[in-house]
């Protein structure tokens, strides 16, 4: 009668399932995470926290305005090319070109190049309705910025766009600007096409 118990053989020829043994560290690795360790609380314990940070979060909200002008009537702290782009180069693109037949240029326009108290009351108050510029007509709407930009941001956009892309008008002070805005601090909505504006004094 045959044994039915499996041959032998074969699981002879088997070697066992690898088993790992206890392999400490090497000595000169534990004393390197020690040193480690060791540095890292030492940094931790000299390193001076709550002291004013130039760049870190302890910065304050006035720290990161933008520096005002200072009396007399200088602009050039005021970034008006920044302005300009966050502000109006969807419309009238960075090129100051405008776009044909919907936002009128900027480049050789009269009411840029013009009256510093014109264009003071349109960037304060807004305007829409018709308005001729360089012989074509716009019919559109232009937001106000009164409420959102100070008298020197205005004055600092108005200088950019008087003085870019070949214009040459001088630049506005920003009590001009609040000179213009004392003026016109009774109106309460958007001039209404170039008829009015015109009629600015």
């Amino acid at each position: 009668m045959k044994s039915k118990l499996p041959n032998p053989r074969p699981l002879a020829r088997e070697r066992s399932d690898p088993d790992e043994d206890t392999r400490p560290l090497p000595w000169f690795l534990i004393m390197f995470l020690g040193a480690m360790a060791m540095w890292g609380a030492f940094y931790i314990y000299t390193t001076p926290s709550g002291e004013e940070s130039v760049w870190g979060d302890q910065r304050t909200v006035a720290s990161l305005r933008p520096p005002l002008p200072a009396a007399g009537g200088v602009v050039s702290k005021i970034d008006g090319k920044q302005l300009f782009s966050a502000n109006c180069a969807a419309c009238h693109q960075a090129s100051g070109l405008g776009l044909p037949g919907v936002f009128p240029p900027f480049v050789g326009s009269e009411w840029i190049l013009g009256s510093e108290k014109t264009l003071a009351s349109i960037l304060i108050h807004g305007m829409s309705g018709s308005l001729t510029v360089k012989g074509s007509n716009y019919n559109g709407a232009m937001p106000a910025f009164g409420e959102t930009l100070s008298d020197a941001e205005l004055a600092g956009v108005m200088s950019y766009i008087r003085s870019e892309w070949g214009n040459a008008a001088p630049a506005v002070t920003p009590e001009a600007v609040k000179a213009q805005r004392d003026a016109t601090q009774e109106r309460k909505e958007p001039y209404k096409g170039e008829a009015e504006l015109k009629s600015i004094s």
